[in-house]
């Protein structure tokens, strides 16, 4: 019983010294793997509980944004002069149903089936702006982290999302695009 529990600590001190040589190596060595990922998710506002506020407060005094936030009115510009690419992170159903003009379906929990449609019309340099439901809704805020992960540089979420969108009574669209 002894040896066996002399060459469990052995192989146990053996594990954390190469452990230990490998993240030495790797700090050392130019290019070396980051133990701790740079950058974050992209964050937006608290996504606070309007149904006891009653309705939605669209209003620029009223939407304090994060960073990586946009508001309607800066979703409004980038729309009319074309410098983002907006995608609509919710169903396709509800996509169909009515959507920001021009916007793109790239529903939050299906990204493996909307890989073309991604590639084909988002550069990873665009301007990318994602919006859903509303403020309550964080499918955006996923489908944002999601873009960065795979490299997309300039990603904002819409936190109003379509909500605020329909009650500024901007234009929008049915149908698929």
């Amino acid at each position: 019983m002894k040896s066996f529990i002399r060459e469990l600590v052995g192989g146990a001190v053996l594990l954390i010294v190469a452990a230990l040589v490998g993240i030495a190596f790797n700090a050392v060595r130019p290019g070396g793997i980051p133990l701790i990922m740079a950058g974050a998710p992209v964050a937006t506002t608290a996504h606070g509980d309007t149904a006891q506020s009653g309705a939605a407060d669209t209003s620029a005094a009223a939407v304090q944004l994060a960073e990586g936030a946009v508001s309607v009115d800066q979703v409004k510009a980038a729309l009319d002069d074309g410098s983002a690419i907006i995608i609509d992170a919710r169903s396709t159903t509800e996509y169909e149903a009515g959507h920001i003009p021009g916007a793109i379906n790239i529903p939050h929990d299906r990204i493996p089936e909307f890989i073309e449609t991604l590639n084909a019309e988002v550069p990873m340099d665009a301007n990318v702006i994602i919006y859903c439901r509303g403020p309550e809704c964080d499918f955006s805020d996923l489908l944002a982290t999601e873009l960065k992960v795979m490299g997309y540089q300039t990603v904002s979420v819409f936190t109003g999302g379509w909500e605020h969108w329909t009650a500024a009574s901007h234009p929008t669209e049915v149908g698929p695009r």
